[in-house]
C-alpha cells in the first residue's frame, strides 16, 4: 500500500508532534510505502530550528527521509495539519480516499477551516473519513454536523522509550539541579497559555494553598516561542486582581521554563515532579497529561472532559467541574467547555501537598505501566492504518507485533 501524508513535521506543535509519533510507529508496519507532503504551517515564524520537535537524532532522521510522492498516484492519503483543507485544488488528491485528523477543545468554527471549506463534503464524501483522538473532541465534531458513522475515534499515545520514570536517585538529582529537595512538594504544567487551559485557576489554587504550606512549588512550562503568548501576562492580571494571594514569596516560589525542551528533558521534568495538574475547561486529548503519568507521575485533571478517556482513579485525581457553553457568533458557534471547581482544585492540590491521595510506590508504578502498555503508540497506529486501507479497498494484512518495550520502573 502506497500511503501519502500530508502535513506538519519537524516543530513542536501538538499536530507534528502526534504526526511524527505515527510516521515513526507507521514505519515499523510491513507492506506499507510512506510519503509524506509538508503542509504550510498555521504561523510563518515557525521553523525546526527554533521550534524543535526535540525527538532523538536517528528518529528525525528517520522522519526527515520521507519522500514527496510529487504527483505519483498512492492508494490512500492521511491529512494531519491546520487550518482543516479539502485538497480540491489538486484534482488527482481529492479522488483519492483520505482520511482527514480533526481535533478540537471547544467546537468547531469557521476560522478550523481553510477559506469557504466549513460547509464542504469532501471530508466525509464517498470512501473519506474524519478522526479525532477523544470522545469529547467526536462530540463537537458530530455537533458541527458531521455523520457519526464518518467519525472515527483513533487514540493518540505515548511513546514508552522515552516517557519512563526516573530512577530514585536520578530522580533525587534532577530535583536538587532544579533548587528542590526532598521536602518539597512540586507541582508541574505545560502548554500554552490560552484561557482553555485553566492556568488562571492553577494559579489561583496554588496561591491559596501556598499560604499555609511553604513547602510547595510550582513549575510552569510554557509555549511562548511557539504561539508568541507567555504565562506572564496570566500571573501578571492575577497579582493585580488578587494581590493578597500574590505575594513576592508566591511568586518566587514559581519557577517558569520558557525554552524548547527535548523530549528527554521533557521526560526528566514530568519525572521529578510531584503531581501534574491540569485543570483544563476544553482540550481536545491533553498529551502532556499521558506523558506525566508515562513517567510515573499522579495528576490532577478536570472531570468530564477529554482525559475521561484515559485517566483512571488509579493515576488521577478528578477535579469536579460544570459544562458551560460560549455563545460565538462571529466564529459561528456554540463553543463549550467544561468550568473547574476552584475549591475542588485545592482540595486536590492540598491533599497532594499533605502527603494523601495518590502516592509515588509500587501501585502508583504499576498503574502507570498498565496504562502505558495499553496507550503505546502501536494500537491507534495499527487502528489508523486498518481504517485507511478499508477506505482504499486495499486487503488489511496481520499487524506487525506491537513494539512496546516495558518502562524501567525504579524499585
Amino acid at each position: 500500500m502506497k500511503l501519502a501524508i500530508e502535513g506538519w513535521r519537524g516543530v513542536n506543535h501538538s499536530f507534528a508532534l502526534v504526526n511524527q509519533c505515527q510516521i515513526l510507529e507507521l514505519l515499523r508496519q510491513p507492506g506499507l510505502q510512506l510519503f509524506h507532503r509538508d503542509m504550510p504551517f498555521a504561523m510563518a515564524h515557525w521553523n525546526a530550528q527554533s521550534h524543535d520537535a526535540g525527538f532523538a537524532p536517528e528518529d528525525c532522521a528517520r522522519i526527515a527521509a520521507l519522500p514527496d510522492p510529487q504527483g505519483q498516484a498512492v492508494d490512500a492519503i492521511y491529512r494531519i495539519c491546520s487550518p482543516f483543507r479539502t485538497g480540491a485544488e489538486d484534482a488527482q488528491r481529492a479522488a483519492t480516499p483520505t482520511i482527514h485528523f480533526m481535533v478540537t477543545e471547544m467546537g468547531l468554527s469557521a476560522r478550523s477551516f481553510e477559506p469557504g471549506a466549513e460547509h464542504s463534503d469532501a471530508f466525509t464524501r464517498d470512501a473519506n473519513l474524519i478522526v479525532t483522538p477523544t470522545r469529547w473532541s467526536r462530540e463537537r465534531l458530530l455537533e458541527w454536523g458531521y455523520a457519526p458513522e464518518k467519525v472515527h475515534v483513533v487514540s493518540h499515545g505515548v511513546n514508552a522509550q522515552t516517557f519512563r520514570p526516573l530512577l530514585a536517585d536520578e530522580r533525587a538529582l534532577n530535583r536538587r539541579n532544579l533548587g528542590f529537595d526532598d521536602g518539597h512538594c512540586v507541582f508541574l504544567n505545560l502548554g500554552a497559555a490560552m484561557w482553555n487551559k485553566g492556568l488562571d485557576v492553577l494559579l489561583l489554587a496554588y496561591a491559596t494553598l501556598r499560604q499555609k504550606h511553604r513547602h510547595l512549588r510550582l513549575v510552569l512550562k510554557d509555549q511562548r516561542n511557539l504561539y508568541g503568548v507567555g504565562m506572564d501576562g496570566t500571573i501578571k492580571a492575577l497579582c493585580q486582581s488578587h494581590p493578597q494571594l500574590f505575594t513576592a514569596e508566591v511568586l518566587g516560589s514559581i519557577s517558569m521554563v520558557t525554552a524548547n525542551l527535548s523530549q528527554a528533558q521533557l521526560r526528566a521534568l514530568y519525572a521529578m515532579a510531584d503531581c501534574y495538574v491540569s485543570p483544563y475547561r476544553a482540550e481536545g486529548f491533553n498529551l502532556p497529561v499521558l506523558e506525566a503519568i508515562a513517567c510515573g507521575t499522579p495528576v490532577i485533571v478536570t472531570d468530564g472532559g477529554a482525559t475521561d478517556d484515559f485517566c483512571s482513579p488509579a493515576v488521577a485525581m478528578r477535579i469536579d467541574s460544570t459544562p458551560r457553553t460560549l455563545d460565538d457568533p462571529a466564529a459561528g458557534r456554540l463553543a463549550r467547555y467544561r468550568e473547574p471547581s476552584l475549591d475542588a482544585t485545592v482540595q486536590a492540590m492540598d491533599c497532594v501537598a499533605q502527603g494523601q491521595g495518590i502516592r509515588r510506590g509500587l501501585a502508583l508504578d504499576a498503574a502507570c505501566a498498565a496504562l502505558v502498555r495499553a496507550m503505546g503508540w502501536a494500537p491507534p497506529v495499527q487502528q489508523l492504518l486498518a481504517l485507511l486501507q478499508q477506505q482504499a479497498g486495499r486487503p488489511v494484512p496481520a499487524a506487525a507485533p506491537a513494539h512496546r518495550p516495558e518502562p524501567a520502573l525504579a524499585d
